[in-house]
């Protein structure tokens, strides 16, 4: 179920340009500064706004302003025609309504089949405010509730304008954890300049400058890439996939297996034996050395392999580095890299916290 987009569109002074294509599962980020036209393109996909070009999502023609295939011209399947759900910083609900309420509107309306709004409710938790009005609820409940609205219309995809932005850390996390729930059975498209929020959501990302999509690539990729915009980053992080192994109670540390290597880390709640995990290690908590000390206090010392490295700025430079087929990034000073004659096949080994893990 992907989306096929080559949309031009125009808001005042400013253009909007993308060619670009979503893959059918997970979540991809649209990532951008603020005025890059990311929430534009969000709502020129749902047809709330206009725009020129073609629209395709699997095999339903969205949008054409040219000739189709069934011999039409200017297809522009409206709003509620086009399979989507969709969530906004601040939630569109009714609020002369309860939440119980708003729910039944929008299943009646978007015709849910029988029990998607019991399992919609036990999907995102929101069972105890049903009787609510939606005028006493927090931000955190309101978005809930939204998400659940989004979800009842049984949606081929959920379009996501930074829904995270006005919301306190607690109820972010909350979020998070349902929407890459939700993100497991319907493609999303979700809209952030907040670098945390890609980093737990992202499966793809599309970066977004002056109306247009730059790149379009796997998130470990483009994360670790040495000349790509994330990585310049003085946040910058990349993702390390693994599998969850045994947990050390007397430490209360968590082993996570990353090929032939084991990365401990502290954890609050304990994940299942084998389940698939991803680690976010940023380049500024990663040092480097040539041999494995015998007297660190770092837990975490592994086999890695230079791959690439680049100057990033006075005295600093940013070390790619290989490690059981995967990238992570060092940021370290030049004059380090120099001491430890760095160069690309330079075998090392590298250092991380496990305080430091994510």
């Amino acid at each position: 179920m992907s989306l096929a987009l080559s949309i031009r569109g125009r808001r005042g002074a400013f253009q909007l340009q993308v060619d670009a294509t979503l893959q059918p599962q997970g979540v991809t980020v649209l990532f951008g500064a603020s005025g890059a036209g990311k929430s534009s393109l969000l709502r020129m996909v749902a047809g709330l706004d206009p725009c020129e070009g073609t629209i395709r999502f699997a095999d339903q023609l969205w949008r054409s302003s040219g000739l189709s295939s069934h011999g039409k011209r200017n297809v522009d399947l409206a709003v509620w025609q086009r399979p989507i759900g969709m969530l906004f910083q601040q939630p569109t609900l009714f609020h002369h309504l309860t939440v119980q309420g708003n729910l039944n509107y929008v299943a009646k309306r978007r015709h849910s089949p029988a029990g998607q709004v019991e399992k919609v409710i036990e999907q995102t938790g929101i069972a105890p405010l049903l009787p609510r009005r939606v005028d006493s609820l927090s931000g955190g409940e309101s978005q809930r509730v939204a998400l659940a609205r989004a979800l009842l219309g049984t949606p081929r995809l959920l379009l996501l304008d930074e829904p995270l932005s006005a919301l306190g850390e607690e109820h972010k996390r909350e979020l998070l954890e349902l929407i890459a729930l939700a993100a497991q059975t319907v493609p999303v498209l979700y809209v952030t300049h907040n670098m945390a929020e890609l980093l737990r959501l992202a499966d793809q990302v599309w970066l977004m400058e002056q109306g247009r999509i730059i790149t379009q690539a796997p998130a470990a990729q483009e994360l670790s890439r040495l000349d790509g915009v994330l990585a310049q980053r003085a946040d910058a992080t990349a993702l390390l996939a693994g599998e969850v192994g045994r947990y050390a109670s007397e430490d209360h540390l968590q082993s996570i297996i990353v090929g032939n290597h084991t990365l401990w880390l502290p954890v609050s709640q304990r994940p299942a034996v084998g389940e698939a995990v991803r680690l976010r290690i940023a380049a500024r908590d990663v040092s480097l050395c040539l041999s494995a000390p015998s007297d660190s206090s770092i837990l975490n010392i592994l086999p890695a392999r230079v791959l690439d490295l680049r100057d990033v700025g006075p005295g600093q430079c940013l070390v790619q580095l290989g490690l059981a087929g995967q990238c992570i990034l060092a940021r370290i000073s030049s004059r380090s890299a120099r001491q430890l004659s760095l160069f690309p096949g330079t075998d090392l080994y590298a250092q991380i916290k496990a305080v430091a893990l994510v």
